[in-house]
């Protein structure tokens, strides 16, 4: 469709070079041609790489539209204003982003209008027929641009089903945590997925081809015996399917083997069960778990002591910041690569000495602290990355862990990684609560937190409102990534000018808060005068402020600050304006 359209306006250049007289002639040929071309390249494939994608998407748009108001502007004649509505009913059927064809439509018509007021000799009879058909057309862009995008939409979203339907079913058999296997009326496997391979102890290719019947003795319970001598155990079911071709077979075995190891166990799994779900309990309710988890630690793994380090902030050090068993909270270890700690925290390994004594990467200042015979590092992981090491410590020798230890301790490490992550993403989750991801100044949750402290503080308080002057036009002319960059680098500024105790946030759109506390009202006008000066690029800013005299809410006070910014814009913006003082009946 783009190369359609750049053929159109190639015909469009020839005609304005034919048609056309005087400047007009070149000036419409050159803006045609230039459309063209650039139609024409949005139209290769190349137009896809990143570097072009701009052109192809919602730069494209306003092409049409430009070239067709221009036509109209330049010409003096009103009858090219049918361009104009061909171009808007493209831009709505072609454009697929909503923003960019209701700003292409808008900005058409902001044109043509532009171009009437300052055209006279466009200002004929025919003016009020050719506005109400332009209208017209700018609405059935819109009604088309609507429909178009319901119909992608509806043919994106079936797509996308059917492709995610054949998807999961091409990946079902392969993926399925049971073991199955498929025979043909031969009674020979044709397709085994991975699962069946691990139960049977054998490889696809050793399957695929081979008899089903030692499988088929009897379904339920079957015990597979590998070649390196370890069994699995699986629960057998069989399907049978028939068709023309005969009787098929679709095999399905059940892992069973965990199930049995846990009924043997299931004393020690009730109580590491216990363990993790105190320790998720705590995770849930937002407490601090690793007490927790350690003390579950030392009780699983009969161990005497439990320490948990975790790196300090400059990540040179492990600091010790739980412990169970033993004195030594806040001990520090070096990360230096040479320590037991630092090479289980570097390497991601567990390590279990039984006599940690005669390794000299173990510090003997340690082991005399925790009265350590025999010792356990185990590095506690998110995502494959060491958040913390546990170091476990018995007073007596212990020759072996068991499984049973190995696997609580490990478990348990799993479980502080996720308080450890818990922590951090609740950390961070609060912080963006709190910030504008624009500007990264306070936004208006935390200044009415903010403004709510210093309401209640026994000192002079300032509440001002900073508007941007003609942000939209600034927007307009230079795009909406410069206004972002300004709003960011205004408020850098604005921050810059105020002191430690005063406050700023975002208040919304092109305006920012700031309470000034502790100044008298001279000092806080004179402040803000500094923060209107501020002003990035030569723009320019409009401020409003009130003094709080006590009596009034916070929301009262910001509508005083508001109508003294109304003052001060109306009074030809660029300037400080205060509010009077409230009146008190």
């Amino acid at each position: 469709m783009r190369g359609a359209v750049a053929a159109f306006y190639v015909a469009l250049t020839i005609t304005n070079a034919l048609t056309l007289t005087g400047s007009a002639r070149t000036a419409m040929t050159l803006l045609a041609a230039v459309t063209a071309a650039l139609l024409a390249l949005a139209a290769l494939p190349a137009a896809d790489r990143p570097r072009l994608r701009w052109l192809a998407g919602g730069a494209l748009g306003f092409l049409p539209v430009l070239d067709s108001v221009a036509q109209v502007a330049v010409t003096g004649q009103l009858h090219f204003t049918t361009l104009l509505m061909l171009a808007l009913v493209g831009v709505g059927a072609a454009v697929p982003s909503r923003r960019v064809a209701a700003a292409a439509t808008l900005g058409g018509l902001s044109g043509w209008a532009a171009a009437v007021a300052v055209r006279p000799e466009l200002r004929t009879a025919e003016l009020s027929h050719y506005a109400v058909q332009l209208v017209i057309a700018a609405l059935l862009a819109a009604i088309l641009h609507e429909t178009v995008s319901r119909r992608q939409r509806q043919l994106r979203d079936a797509r996308d089903e059917v492709a995610a339907v054949a998807e999961r079913f091409t990946s079902l058999f392969h993926a399925s945590p049971a073991g199955v296997g498929i025979a043909d009326e031969h009674g020979r496997f044709v397709a085994v997925n991975p699962a069946l391979c691990v139960l049977a102890g054998l490889s696809g290719d050793q399957l695929v081809g081979s008899s089903v019947r030692p499988y088929l003795d009897g379904e339920g319970e079957k015990r597979f015996v590998h070649p390196d001598g370890t069994e699995r155990w699986a629960w057998l079911t069989v399907g049978h399917s028939s068709g023309g071709d005969g009787s098929w077979m679709l095999l399905q075995l059940q892992d069973i083997t965990d199930r049995r190891r846990a009924e043997a166990a299931v004393r020690e799994s009730d109580r590491l069960l216990a363990a993790v779900s105190a320790a998720a309990r705590r995770i849930r309710t937002g407490e601090d778990a690793r007490s927790t988890i350690i003390e579950a630690v030392r009780d699983l793994a009969e161990a005497d002591n439990v320490t948990l380090l975790e790196p300090n902030p400059s990540g040179a050090e492990m600091v010790a910041t739980g412990v169970a068993g033993a004195d030594v909270l806040g001990t520090r270890v070096p990360l230096d690569g040479t320590s037991m700690i630092s090479r289980v925290y570097r390497d991601r390994e567990p390590i279990f000495l039984s006599d940690p004594a005669q390794d000299p990467r173990v510090s003997p200042a340690l082991l005399k602290l925790v009265e350590g015979r025999s010792m356990l590092w185990q590095p506690v992981l998110v995502d494959g990355k060491a958040m913390a090491v546990l170091a476990v410590g018995w007073k007596r020798r212990v020759e072996t862990v068991s499984d049973h230890r190995a696997r609580a301790v490990a478990l348990l490490a799993d479980e502080t990684a996720l308080a450890l992550d818990h922590e951090r993403l609740l950390n961070r989750l609060e912080q963006m609560a709190f910030t504008d991801t624009l500007t990264g100044l306070p936004n208006r949750r935390a200044w009415q937190r903010r403004l709510a402290e210093l309401m209640t503080q026994d000192r002079p308080l300032t509440v001002a409102i900073a508007d941007l002057d003609h942000f939209k036009r600034y927007n307009d002319t230079y795009g909406h990534n410069a206004g972002d960059d300004l709003l960011h680098r205004s408020a850098t500024a604005f921050a810059a000018e105020l002191g430690p105790g005063d406050a700023i946030a975002r208040w919304g759109g092109e305006e920012f808060v700031i309470a000034l506390s502790g100044r008298t009202p001279d000092e806080a006008a004179a402040l803000l005068e500094r923060v209107r000066r501020a002003m990035p690029d030569a723009e320019t800013c409009s401020i409003g402020y009130a003094v709080w005299h006590g009596g009034e809410s916070s929301e009262q006070l910001l509508e005083r600050a508001d109508q003294a910014l109304y003052t001060a814009k109306h009074g030809g913006r660029d300037a400080v304006c205060g509010a009077s003082a409230p009146v008190t009946l």
